[in-house]
């Protein structure tokens, strides 16, 4: 009897976080528009900015609220959360011209509009609050019951895998 000799199967290495977290330099953030959310995410964002890594940031924060302090080098942009087409143009062409590397999208509670701007958006790799049709990589959903900060810190965890 003859035994016939298999293909050899090429091992194929797992899907690492780590690896794709290893050359961001840029990170777009969208915080979240209601005055509540945005007092706890730039509570809770400060663990990230005190990250020895030096990232440069592009915050996107609601009109209505004055420049977030933070001590990073940072740029502002004041984001509108309900854009129509031309408003949507132009918030892409900023965050385009930023270049990041990665987004992260805070506003838990997100809209179809934003949802559109975000998934049309050319960045390979997007974080943040939304559902299963917003083309982010991670997606994290927030409940009523839900704790908000912990869904913060466990996207700045993955940041901290690098």
């Amino acid at each position: 009897m003859r035994l016939l000799k298999s293909k050899q199967v090429i091992a194929e290495t797992p899907y690492s976080f780590q690896e794709r977290f290893q050359n961001i330099q840029r990170i777009a953030i969208v915080y979240p528009q209601q005055v509540a959310w945005l007092r706890i995410a730039r509570y809770t964002l400060q663990r990230m900015y005190n990250l020895p890594e030096r990232f440069e940031y592009m915050l996107l924060v609601p009109d209505s609220s004055e420049e977030l302090a933070v001590n990073v080098q940072h740029h502002y942009f004041n984001m509108n959360y309900d854009p129509n087409a031309d408003e949507r143009m132009r918030i892409q062409n900023s965050i385009v011209a930023f270049n990041p590397d990665i987004l992260l999208q805070l506003e838990p509670v997100p809209n179809d509009r934003l949802m559109k701007l975000i998934k049309q958006l050319n960045i390979s790799l997007k974080i943040g609050f939304g559902d299963e049709k917003s083309d982010l990589n991670v997606i994290y959903s927030q409940s009523e019951s839900g704790f908000y900060e912990k869904n913060i810190l466990n996207l700045i965890a993955l940041l901290e895998m690098k």
